[in-house]
């Protein structure tokens, strides 16, 4: 019998209807004001069995859904026909797993810390009580900060933010504090939920004098007694289309232009071969449409008299034929972004 279910870590779907190979499906809004389009669901006992899935109206990027079979390891099916792809269950594919995008989930996390040797921490409690993970590297006068999942379901952020990790913990930044927040919406990411726009606001829009959220208040105390030098926030952009097929730094203060110009020059030539590529004409300038100054994590951190740059980093849920995401390439990004955080704080010394 044929079960499709969310019942694992980030599952989010409702099947609506099955009618003999074809399953009409639609992704769960729950708390997020508005739409939005992040899916993950899981087939079970459909081996051997040719079933078509359909998600409704721009739920399926350029090269259909990721599959994988231990949440894990994952690819895309590169099929797809409109809002609807068909899938062949082998005869051994008792289990697959099928999402809008390349899922990190915190078993990874935790398996890519212990083959590195590296101590995880606790950051606080979740709101559900979960033990939300951080990792500090290194000690010294400069605070640097990354985060990334402030909506849970943006995942791409997470593989830049390993390889990120990779690469400082190989080649330290000399004089430097490092935290990691890798989950900072840590419940919404092992619920499935979509995060953006979560009501009454969601975790980006939280650096208010008074946090809703224990992951938000742990990071200010964290700045409160480090400081902040430096902060990055990992994302995710927008569905697909445009800006949002790229890779791109989301610049906040008119008063610091000079700043991105120059890390941003950087960033280009550190890009590697096996990077998603770069190009600083891609960077959204500050007060334009969505950009506005707010309670998010860059602009917040920006605004310290102590930061000399935060902004968000935006990589895409699936880019193009020429610069196609994969989480390799994903990873090998995160290294390049730290060689240039190197540099461009070596020059600011």
């Amino acid at each position: 019998m044929i079960k499709i279910h969310n019942a694992f870590t980030g599952g989010n779907i409702r099947v609506r209807e099955l009618c003999g190979d074809t399953v009409l499906l639609e992704n769960e809004i729950r708390d997020t004001e508005g739409d939005w389009f992040y899916w993950a669901f899981c087939v079970e006992g459909a081996e051997g069995r040719e079933l078509t899935f359909k998600l409704g109206s721009d739920r399926l990027g350029y090269f259909g859904p990721a599959v994988s079979h231990d949440l894990c390891e994952w690819h895309w099916l590169e099929r797809v026909d409109g809002d609807s792809f068909t899938y062949r269950f082998g005869e051994n594919e008792s289990k697959v797993y099928f999402a809008h995008d390349l899922l990190y989930l915190p078993d990874r996390f935790s398996s890519f810390c212990k083959r590195k040797g590296l101590a995880v921490s606790e950051l606080c409690k979740s709101k559900k009580g979960r033990s939300v993970p951080c990792l500090c590297l290194g000690g010294g006068e400069t605070s640097i900060i990354f985060t990334s999942r402030h909506h849970a379901c943006e995942a791409t952020g997470s593989y830049v933010m390993e390889g990120v990790i990779d690469e400082l913990s190989s080649s330290p930044l000399p004089n430097s504090r490092v935290l990691f927040v890798p989950f900072v919406d840590y419940d919404g990411v092992v619920d499935g939920d979509q995060g953006k726009a979560r009501r009454p606001h969601d975790h980006n829009r939280d650096y208010t004098d008074e946090p809703l959220y224990a992951e938000v208040r742990a990071i200010m105390k964290h700045v409160d007694t480090y400081g902040v030098n430096y902060g990055f926030d990992l994302h995710s952009p927008w569905h697909k289309g445009g800006v949002n097929d790229t890779i791109f730094v989301v610049r906040n203060r008119t008063d610091k232009l000079d700043r991105y110009d120059r890390f941003s020059d950087i960033f280009e030539n550190e890009i590697t071969e096996g990077s998603m590529s770069y190009s600083k004409q891609n960077d959204f300038p500050p007060s334009t449409e969505w950009n506005q100054p707010s309670a998010n994590f860059g602009y917040t951190m920006n605004s310290r008299p102590d930061c000399t740059l935060a902004f968000s980093l935006e990589s895409a849920y699936f880019g193009t034929p020429e610069n196609k995401v994969s989480t390799e390439r994903l990873i090998e990004l995160g290294r390049c972004f730290a060689r240039v955080i190197k540099k461009y704080i070596e020059e600011n010394r």
